[in-house]
């Protein structure tokens, strides 16, 4: 026995079979089932929680430079110098936990590196240095808590 094509159901050897036709989803139901849960999974994945935001502090343009050193005093206090030697003259003073751009550094054979600030010079053990003022102000404030 032979059915056309467009009968829902057939019937061989005495089995009801059901063709696809009849329980396939129209085209453009999938279409619009792939657009729903598409724009259901947008909708929860960006949805903004209070919690979570993200302040960014550019008070200092030049926090992340990438060319741009930081240090962070480690010393008490620490006397600026007027030149790359300890017997030059004090110029000023920094203390404990101060935050300070490099500007420059020398190596001087018998009193080692020295780093330039807008104040003066620092020994190299007067100092610790950072790659950004983040990092710096992260290990300023847990030396001097």
């Amino acid at each position: 026995m032979q059915c056309s094509k467009s009968d829902a159901c057939k019937t061989m050897r005495g089995v009801k079979r059901t063709t696809r036709a009849a329980h396939a989803l129209p085209v453009a139901s999938k279409y619009f089932l792939c657009a729903l849960l598409a724009l259901a999974s947008v909708f929860f994945s960006c949805s903004k929680k209070s919690d979570d935001v993200i302040q960014f502090d550019n008070s200092e343009p030049l926090a992340l430079a990438p060319d741009v050193t930081w240090a962070v005093v480690l010393d008490p206090y620490a006397a600026y110098r007027d030149t790359t030697s300890w017997d030059s003259r004090v110029v000023s003073y920094c203390r404990k936990g101060d935050i300070l751009q490099v500007t420059g550094s020398a190596t001087i054979k018998g009193s080692g590196t020295w780093y330039k600030f807008n104040s003066g010079w620092l020994p190299e053990s007067a100092v610790r240095l950072y790659d950004n003022r983040f990092r710096a102000e992260t290990a300023a404030k847990q030396l001097v808590e």
